[in-house]
C-alpha cells in the first residue's frame, strides 16, 4: 500500500475524536429518541406545513458521517513508523476485512427481510472500515507483545 494516500499521523486523533461524537450521538439519540437537527422547508404560501417530508431528521446522517470520518481517519492515518512490515499489515488486513464483510453480507441477503436488510445496507459501509480497523489494531498489538517478550527474555 503507497503510504502517499495515507493521512498524516496526528490526524488518527481526529479520527478517534470523530467516531467517539458519532457513537455518543447515537448512544444518546437512541436512549432519548431526540429528533435534534430537523429541517423544515416544506412550507406552503400560508405557512403551514405541508407535503410528506414534514420534518426530515437528519441525525442518522450526522451521526454516519461522524463514525464514517472518524474510522477512515483512524484506518488510513500513518504510524509513528511506517515501515514495510507495517505496509504488509494494512493490506492483510484489508483483504481480511472485505473477505469477512461480504461473508456476512451474504449470509444476510439470505436470512434478513425488509427494512432490517436496509438498515444493514445503511451500515455496511461502516463494517468494513470497523473490521479492518480491529483486524489491523489487533495484529499491531500482537506484534508489539511478541517484540516486548523477545526483549524480555534476552
Amino acid at each position: 500500500m503507497k503510504t502517499r494516500f495515507l493521512f498524516p499521523y496526528r490526524w488518527q486523533l481526529a479520527g478517534a475524536v470523530l467516531l467517539v461524537l458519532g457513537i455518543a450521538f447515537f448512544l444518546i439519540d437512541s436512549q432519548y429518541n431526540l429528533r435534534l437537527f430537523v429541517w423544515d422547508n416544506f412550507r406552503n404560501s400560508k405557512g403551514d406545513l405541508t407535503g410528506d417530508g414534514l420534518n426530515e431528521c437528519f441525525d442518522n446522517e450526522i451521526q454516519l458521517t461522524l463514525a464514517l470520518l472518524g474510522l477512515l481517519l483512524l484506518s488510513f492515518s500513518k504510524e509513528k513508523v511506517e515501515d514495510e512490515q507495517i505496509a504488509q499489515l494494512r493490506l492483510d488486513s484489508l483483504q481480511w476485512a472485505v473477505y469477512f464483510n461480504y461473508i456476512v453480507f451474504f449470509l444476510l441477503i439470505f436470512f434478513s427481510y425488509g427494512l432490517s436488510f436496509l438498515f444493514y445496507c445503511m451500515y455496511n459501509m461502516l463494517t468494513l472500515l470497523l473490521f479492518f480497523f480491529a483486524r489491523f489494531r489487533w495484529k499491531i498489538y500482537q506484534i508489539n507483545r511478541s517484540v516486548k517478550l523477545e526483549e524480555q527474555l534476552t
